[in-house]
């Protein structure tokens, strides 16, 4: 669906451009993800594809409710505890990227922005728990309002509530038969990365990027608790779980196709309506 992470981005236009949105007090959409090993059948920038993909999606959703907003220079470096030991997985220190990000707000507001959503789509804790730390820092010390995008089905991996200040929680109606819908022997396994939900995210927005004819032949290596145990230690642990890098049923995704398009509809939608109501909130 796109050809660029930096299409419609602030970075195909000009200083002026990014001035008069600063001057207006647009929101930016901020896209973050790493460069990160996802599978045989899927590309190492498959998080920031997502993320830039789901900030068009919502750019859209709040144009046509009438918010002017601004997509920000898409950051695709972070923390890959989990797969670091795979070639191809850039993993930063937290604190690296935790004065990065805070760098980078920083210029934001030197641009005049004040309210900054973030949308990153790379689950391990170390990464999501940096750029928490950074928000969190960011809100205190320059007095700007950055939030990070959460499906409120996510809170629970983090051991937050939902009401943080440096949260916009996510809360869309999906239909409950879309989750009874999978194959009998996935039951009670983990599907985490590069399986089935991902696998139809990355072919719905950027199929050119996408292995479909591999992704039909892998086998499933959806994680049992003892393997989300060993996932979860890194290094030559998560290798010796998930020997070819990803952890779920890739071929599960012609099933979870078949309402990719509408649940990333609803996603954006719901998005677009919180920030709406964050902004005047801010006000």
């Amino acid at each position: 669906m796109f050809s660029s992470i930096f299409e419609d981005t602030m970075v195909t236009g000009n200083w002026q451009q990014v001035q008069r949105a600063g001057e207006e007090k647009q929101p930016v959409l901020f896209p973050l993800g790493v460069i990160e090993e996802h599978g045989p059948h899927l590309p190492l920038g498959a998080d920031i594809y997502w993320s830039a993909a789901m900030c068009r999606l919502v750019k859209e959703r709040l144009g046509a409710l009438g918010q002017k907003c601004v997509i920000g220079a898409p950051y695709y470096w972070g923390v890959n505890y989990c797969t670091g030991g795979f070639p191809g997985s850039f993993s930063l220190k937290p604190e690296t990227m935790q004065q990065v990000l805070f760098e980078i707000f920083e210029n934001l507001k030197d641009f005049g922005f004040s309210e900054i959503y973030c949308f990153s789509y790379h689950g391990d804790s170390f990464h999501v728990r940096a750029i928490a730390e950074a928000i969190k820092r960011v809100n205190a010390e320059l007095g700007i309002h950055v939030r990070l995008v959460l499906e409120s089905m996510d809170l629970r991996l983090y051991g937050w509530q939902g009401d943080e200040e440096f949260l916009l929680v996510s809360n869309p109606d999906y239909p409950m038969e879309w989750f009874e819908e999978q194959e009998p022997s996935e039951a009670g396994l983990l599907d985490i990365h590069a399986g089935a939900f991902e696998t139809a995210v990355l072919n719905h927005f950027c199929p050119e990027q996408v292995n479909l004819e591999l992704a039909k032949e892998l086998k499933s290596s959806s994680l049992s608790k003892e393997g989300m145990k060993k996932w979860l230690q890194g290094g030559e642990s998560t290798r010796e779980v998930v020997p070819l890098g990803y952890a779920g049923n890739p071929a599960g995704y012609q099933v979870v196709s078949k309402h990719v398009e509408e649940m990333l509809a609803l996603q954006s939608a719901d998005i677009a309506m919180r920030i709406l109501k964050k902004g005047k909130d801010n006000d």
